[in-house]
């Protein structure tokens, strides 16, 4: 992934003396342990037990988002400084929160010899309401955590990642937040901006235009706290399974479940995986079968049983030949007001389908974009190459999650042509990706460019919008170049 330790990667326009001067200045902010003056030391430990900085599951050329080195503070005011000093230094920062965003770029940078700004440190919870089901980054409560459970939950809902749970749209449940600008400035947003409101982690508007969406997947700040709404522990829980016998049932079963979410029968999510992640994830498999998980969640036993008999009712009327059954079923004990621990629950373990561990020379590429539908799989095919597919039914939409095992060296210029013939079929059915991977950003940004007048200044509007805004915020531009395609200088 990385390059020799005698070929030193520097930020753009840096000598050797220049980065090592600006790098003893952060030294003298967060101490020489805190500081990586290269990419090969100083990160959270990876799936494969590495320690370095990067992206370990790149799609192009491993080097070409080395960072230079990484700065790990451990507050607010240390990340003030830091800016401060960059600005000063013009030394490009990228943010990560643990470096764990695998598949998109983990721990690499847009702009290679950028310096990592690792927030790992950052790692406190610092006030969790049992009665209002809030935390502020053993209670009767169940967070929502990203698919890799050593993810940030900061980081992944920055990212609009999901969940599993009833909250497991993780930016909807985002209450409040504080940033540090380019310049230095700390903002609270919503009720936060009010002196000593107890409002913040519980009203997210505030007053005035609404300003967290501007720190969503983005380069305009730095966020160090973050509030969010986690689920109350229910007293009823169970694990479904839904399976039809053909594909060509996909659409009638997605619209059946879908409706059942918006009206809240179902809570969370439902996770459609093909026969070949099943396999991998040694889960049982028919290939005549398409399965379909989703769980149940009730403040009772009795509400379960309402909701269980409803949902076999509605798939039986809407589905011929469907099956659905509970897989796992847990009721608190008497009296009512009991709730389920979810860390004592004997729930069956899930494996990855991704066969990362002990597979030589495999990597996955991500594409995830909102929307089902065919054509995927046929390109796939005619690329030479299988999918390990999941799909996520939401009440009004769904997320595809297609990845492709590939070898880097044979097979990764194949991988990339079919990725991107998936962007652009995407993107002639009117969708795109809701994240992408660090090379892929530019390309995305573009899809989203309404009016796509030919007359100057009629054309990509949000994007002059975002680049106002960088330039406004922070016209330095050191934070996060090309961060979702946003940038303030053309790309180097």
């Amino acid at each position: 992934m990385a390059e020799p330790p005698n070929d030193r990667v520097l930020p753009p326009s840096f000598d050797a003396k220049a980065f090592d001067e600006v790098m003893d200045v952060m030294t003298t902010i967060v101490g020489p342990e805190n500081v990586s003056r290269d990419s090969f030391h100083g990160n959270l430990e990876g799936p494969g037990g590495e320690v370095l900085y990067g992206d370990i599951w790149p799609m192009g050329d491993a080097n070409d988002h080395t960072p230079s080195g990484a700065i790990r503070p451990k507050t607010v005011k240390k990340i003030q400084e830091i800016v401060t000093a960059a600005s000063k230094y013009k030394l490009p920062l990228w943010t990560v929160s643990r470096g764990k965003n695998l598949g998109y770029g983990a721990s690499g940078a847009v702009v290679r010899g950028s310096v990592i700004l690792d927030l790992h440190r950052m790692n406190k919870i610092i006030q969790v309401s049992e009665e209002h089901a809030y935390a502020i980054k053993g209670y009767r409560l169940w967070p929502s955590c990203p698919a890799l459970g050593w993810g940030s939950v900061l980081g992944n809902t920055l990212e609009r990642g999901f969940g599993y749970t009833p909250n497991g749209e993780h930016a909807e449940q985002q209450c409040g937040m504080e940033v540090v600008l380019g310049t230095g400035e700390v903002v609270r947003t919503g009720m936060g901006a009010l002196p000593g409101s107890p409002m913040w982690p519980l009203f997210k508007g505030g007053y005035g235009p609404s300003k967290d969406g501007l720190f969503y997947q983005s380069n305009l700040g730095i966020v160090t706290k973050l509030g969010i709404h986690l689920t109350p522990a229910p007293a009823s829980f169970a694990l479904c399974e839904l399976s039809v016998p053909s594909q060509d049932q996909l659409a009638s079963m997605v619209c059946t479940l879908a409706h059942l979410e918006r009206e809240n029968v179902i809570q969370n999510h439902t996770s459609i995986s093909n026969p070949f992640r099943r396999a991998l994830a040694d889960l049982p498999t028919n290939p005549d079968l398409v399965p379909r998980d989703f769980a149940l969640y009730a403040a009772s036993p009795a509400i379960l049983d309402a909701n269980w008999a409803l949902i076999q009712d509605r798939i039986a009327a809407s589905i011929p030949g469907a099956t659905v059954k509970l897989t796992f079923r847990a009721d608190a004990s008497a009296p009512s007001e009991e709730r389920l621990d979810a860390s004592k629950l004997a729930v069956p373990s899930q494996y990855t389908a991704i066969p990362q561990y002990g597979v030589p020379s495999t990597q996955n590429a991500f594409l995830m974009e909102t929307r089902g539908g065919k054509g995927g799989h046929q390109m796939a095919e005619e690329a030479g190459f299988d999918i390990f597919a999941d799909f996520h039914v939401y009440g009004r939409y769904v997320i595809a999650i297609a990845l492709v095992v590939y070898r880097p060296r044979d097979e990764g210029e194949r991988v990339k042509a079919l990725f991107a013939r998936w962007l652009e079929d995407a993107e002639r059915n009117g969708v795109s990706e809701y994240r992408t991977h660090l090379d892929y950003m530019d390309r995305v940004r573009g899809q989203f460019h309404w009016p796509s007048g030919d007359e100057e200044g009629s054309r990509d509007a949000l994007g002059q919008v975002l680049r106002r805004l960088k330039g406004v915020l922070y016209p330095e531009g050191i934070l996060g170049q090309g961060k979702s395609g946003i940038w303030t200088v053309p790309r180097p």
